[in-house]
């Protein structure tokens, strides 16, 4: 799942010279708690040791052990590295300069199970009725959907446009991602009023990207303890 992309010192200066040049949304992420989104601002020298500083999207309080940075060039797999935060301001957070940057492969199209604060929205193409629904798992091709859906949908019919949010187990963090059409590929008659779906749907450009980036963390959250 995790594996060493560059340990070479000139290399991981480079990349995090380009993630601080592209202002490349870093997520932070530790077990348990909340992921947060920082952009890289600058690198600077403490003392002896350099730092890599960063602007706070929003105010929160760093984890105090060492953490997993997440980041995702467009159209490559996830990377990141390990650090350990030294440095906080209300507005900004310095971590110590990475030895290594991993690359965050996945499995060939895994599912991973969602929060159940996921949910879905869409129309049966060419139709006016917004249906409502929870996300019961997820893939980079495709989802479980549940909820009170149309009795005019069934399988072989496209959803368009398809918008998803996307919630972990712990904390309010959030991706959105949205598929201009999905294929109903399985239709399961759960109750007299509740169905599940089947779905498959290709994503591209940023949509894709939050996709990755929520089942990066998912793959971390499911990892074994002290996995990262």
């Amino acid at each position: 799942m995790q594996e060493l992309w560059s340990d070479d010192p000139k290399v991981v200066g480079e990349e995090i010279i380009r993630l601080i040049g592209q202002r490349t949304t870093v997520t932070l992420f530790q077990k348990g708690l909340n992921p947060q989104k920082l952009t890289p601002a600058e690198i600077f020298t403490k003392e002896t040791e350099p730092l890599i500083l960063f602007s706070k999207d929003t105010p929160f309080q760093a984890p105090k052990d060492p953490c997993l940075l997440l980041y995702q060039h467009q159209n490559q797999p996830m990377r990141g590295f390990h650090a350990t935060p030294v440095l906080e301001t209300s507005t900004e957070l310095g971590v110590l300069f990475p030895t290594s940057i991993i690359s965050v492969q996945r499995r060939r199209y895994p599912r991973y199970a969602t929060s159940s604060r996921s949910v879905a929205t869409f129309t049966r193409k060419a139709s006016q009725y917004l249906n409502h629904g929870a996300i019961k798992n997820i893939s980079i091709e495709g989802a479980r959907l549940v909820g009170k859906f149309s009795e005019h949908i069934q399988k072989g019919d496209k959803l368009s446009p398809l918008s998803m949010t996307l919630r972990l187990r712990f904390g309010d963090f959030e991706e959105k991602a949205t598929a201009p059409e999905a294929l109903v590929r399985r239709v399961i008659e759960i109750d007299q009023e509740t169905r599940e779906f089947g779905i498959q749907f290709t994503l591209k450009g940023t949509d894709r990207e939050n996709l990755e980036r929520y089942l990066a963390i998912c793959s971390i959250e499911n990892s074994p303890p002290n996995a990262t």
